[in-house]
């Protein structure tokens, strides 16, 4: 069994904002042994075998027609990939969330053969496996991991794409009492055309939400055609269409009207999963990239070499490195919880999932983070191609397209940024977090004028550290002055909340990325560690400048006149500029990169 140390420990979801940086330890990929590590290799070695020299294939009619990505997707599960989160029981290797990330991180890196992987292995096994009866579980889940059924997912319709539970698909119970009868059409289902069997979400009587297994040779059940999409060719998207489709009763997936359950908890194990599958999409386009803008030449230098060039390479490698980290961190907490479960528990299903739920803040948090990083990355690098990027003798054209979609699905960047920021006063104002004992310590600090100045000639981690304090507690003050002006209206105040979910989401990805290097520099030294200091330092020192005028312009959304003045007095108060030359950090980082030939910031 593949299991990573326990290098952290289960803290409460959220808690990162309240807790200052390092103060418990988080899971990071140099925490992998070398079992994981060698799993890896091989997720790597097949990708670069077996599905880059494809690609252009792969998304072809004609691949398309021969259904090529199938026959792939079976080798991948042969190799035992599929596997991977599998109980032993049933033939799997039982690995935990991190070393499962680990497999989906080194898979990343073609986005037609990740999205046709993950619809697979992750959404269409993940539901089977949580909440399948023993029965549905012997039926299915070997299959579906060995490769010999070919599984999707299905929630969204026509009308209900982020609003899942609205949709319309009904199921009835025949008189018989043997079969419910499924009637409606599913929309944007990824590996419909190959599919053998799939998790369908439909209202039993019109209102009881419910999720079903249904097998590709239901009689009434029928898939539409080939959607022609603007990325992910290579991957299957069509519609599941339900006219009196009998599906048994026995194929009821969990309990009737509990489908919620198992939506909002397997979109959870998706999204950090998908924000570590963008993040490799976005190392593979950077080192292409490179070497492109290293063999090119205007002016009479290499592409590679202007300054502006650099600048931009300097902001990929911080953006990877933050969300590398922030995204090992999720499953690492979640396997802290998961190891303190006991598997013999009656409940046993319920404690996962709780474990899963605890951290939807930092998923939700992971998802916005990356696949916005992906799209910048991948934009920067298509414009170091000049005009040979909009075309497709070099493969940029693709990941740009492919990249796009990761901003719509596993719930748009826009739900999720309500999200994060909705989920956090309601976990405050349950006590499941202490939001508003943190909120009452900063006012105390502000009364008595509790502030160390920035530590004279700080720099490095140090003066992230002191940054990204600095940001938290603005991020506090602007939450309670939202909260305050709005009480529980504020979920309708969409624009606001969106303003505070990117405070949030600076501080989480920030938080991550010092309390990884923390970690490293205490194991190899500040010395061997001068580029992730700086990567932080960097990021950190513009996400406190850019928080300063952001929480001024959220509060002044707010209030006016004398009410105002003294939330701006505030934020004057814990807003800090602090003089560091970011410049030469950046050159630094660049630097680094280009002379290691891409994001080499991790080795696994």
């Amino acid at each position: 069994m593949a299991q990573s140390p326990q290098t952290t420990v289960a803290v409460p979801g959220g808690s990162f904002l309240l807790e200052p940086a390092g103060s418990t330890p988080i899971f990071t990929v140099e925490d992998f042994g070398e079992e994981q590590r060698a799993m890896a290799a091989e997720a790597d070695r097949f990708m670069q075998k077996e599905v880059w020299p494809k690609e252009r294939r792969l998304e072809s009619k004609e691949g398309k027609a021969a259904k090529e990505m199938v026959q792939i997707l079976k080798k991948a599960c042969d190799l035992g990939f599929g596997q991977v989160e599998v109980p032993e029981k049933f033939g799997g290797i039982g690995a935990d969330k991190t070393t499962a990330l680990l497999i989906t991180d080194k898979l990343g890196t073609s986005g037609d053969f990740c999205v046709t992987w993950g619809a697979h292995s992750g959404i269409g096994l993940a539901p089977i496996l949580y909440f399948g009866t023993d029965a549905q579980k012997k039926k299915y889940v070997t299959k579906i991991a060995d490769g010999k059924m070919v599984s999707c997912y299905a929630l969204s319709e026509p009308g209900s794409g982020s609003d899942a539970l609205a949709a319309r698909t009904v199921a009835k119970l025949n008189d018989a009492g043997t079969h419910y009868i499924l009637n409606g059409t599913k929309q944007w289902i990824t590996n419909a055309a190959w599919m053998d069997v799939g998790v369908v979400f439909a209202k039993v009587d019109g209102d009881k939400f419910t999720a079903f297994i249904v097998e590709r040779d239901t009689p009434g059940f029928t898939i539409g055609q080939e959607e022609h999409k603007l990325g992910l060719r290579g991957s299957s998207t069509c519609q599941l269409i339900f006219n009196d489709a009998p599906v048994p009763v026995e194929n009821v997936l969990g309990e009737v009207g509990k489908g919620h359950k198992i939506a909002f908890n397997t979109l959870n194990l998706g999204r950090y999963k998908l924000a570590i599958g963008v993040l490799a999409a976005a190392k593979r386009s950077l080192a292409e990239s490179m070497q492109y803008a290293a063999d090119r030449k205007q002016f009479h230098t290499r592409v590679l070499d202007f300054g502006a060039t650099r600048d931009m390479l300097a902001d990929s490698i911080i953006q990877i490195f933050l969300g590398e980290s922030l995204s090992y961190r999720i499953a690492g907490n979640i396997d802290a919880r998961l190891h303190s479960l006991n598997d013999s528990a009656p409940d046993y299903v319920d404690q996962q999932m709780a474990a899963i739920e605890e951290y939807a803040i930092e998923a939700s948090i992971a998802k916005v983070f990356c696949s916005e990083a992906l799209d910048r990355i991948a934009d920067r690098c298509l414009q170091w191609h000049g005009g040979y990027g909009f075309v497709e003798d070099y493969k940029i054209e693709k990941f740009v397209r492919d990249a796009r979609v990761n901003r719509i699905f596993e719930g748009t960047n826009e739900i999720n940024r309500l999200l994060i920021p909705g989920t956090l006063f309601k976990r405050g104002m349950h006590k499941r977090l202490n939001l508003y004992g943190a909120i009452g310590q900063l006012e105390q600090r502000l009364a008595t004028d509790d502030f160390a100045p920035a530590p004279a000639g700080a720099e490095g981690t140090q003066l992230a550290e002191f940054a990204l304090q600095r940001l938290k507690w603005l991020t506090l003050t602007v939450a309670q002055a939202l909260s305050a002006r709005h009480g529980v209206a504020l979920e309708g105040e969409q624009e606001t909340m969106v303003g505070l979910a990117n405070l949030i989401i600076d501080v989480y990805a920030i938080d991550s990325g010092v309390a990884r290097v923390i970690k490293r520099v205490a194991a190899n030294g500040a010395s061997s560690e001068a580029i992730v200091s700086a990567c932080v330092t960097v990021a950190a020192c513009e996400a406190l400048d850019r928080g300063t005028v952001a929480a001024r312009r959220l509060v002044e959304s707010c209030y006016e006149g004398d009410v105002l003045q003294p939330w701006l007095a505030k934020i004057d108060r814990l807003g800090a500029h602090l003089p560091a030359n970011l410049l030469v950090l950046r050159r630094a980082i660049a630097a680094d990169a280009v002379a290691k030939g891409g994001y080499k910031l991790s080795s696994y």
